[in-house]
């Protein structure tokens, strides 16, 4: 149902219960700032479970790019987006709900003189997604979905607690 795998799902839930410490798991991502001029400015090789993908970021024009690949943001908008969308289906299917079409949309807007040190206005005043769905079920119950996916997806939860932040820097020299 709604394009999840119940099965996989279900033992991974029964597994979780019984066995909590092995719902712990540790993801990274390791990129690089590319110098090429007219290349994307950052490039990184992102293992999955069936393979990789290359992810090229680009500063837009105004910000020192060239605009050729998407920029930080919308990566940052594209995991909110991916993330919660993923997780309402999810939630949909553990409550027997079937949806017959479900798009997101998530808006922020950036000031950008922070980022170039001209002031130290908030970066943006917050994020909304708008949430388009198609299904028998009824609005209540859609409304129930999407306040329980608020409450346990991964990407709102980073964005909505504080999350301690190290930064290390290894000057090593070429």
């Amino acid at each position: 149902m709604n394009h999840i795998n119940e099965k996989a799902l279900g033992k991974t839930i029964e597994m979780f219960s019984k066995e909590p410490e092995k719902a712990v798991k540790e993801f990274s991502v390791e990129g690089e700032w590319i110098l090429e001029e007219g290349a994307p400015q950052f490039r990184s090789r992102i293992p999955f479970e069936r393979g990789e993908a290359t992810l090229s970021m680009d500063n837009p024009t105004p910000m020192g790019g060239s605009g050729s690949a998407p920029n930080p943001l919308q990566y940052c908008l594209f995991g909110l987006a991916s993330c919660f969308a993923s997780t309402y289906m999810m939630v949909a299917t553990q409550k027997g709900v079937a949806i017959d079409r479900l798009s997101v949309r998530v808006e922020n807007r950036v000031d950008m003189t922070r980022p170039l040190g001209l002031s130290d206005n908030p970066l943006t005043e917050g994020v909304r997604i708008l949430l388009r769905v198609t299904s028998e079920a009824k609005e209540a119950v859609l409304r129930e979905i999407e306040e329980l996916s608020r409450k346990s997806c991964p990407a709102v939860y980073c964005l909505t607690q504080p999350i301690p932040l190290t930064v290390e820097v290894d000057a090593g020299r070429s």
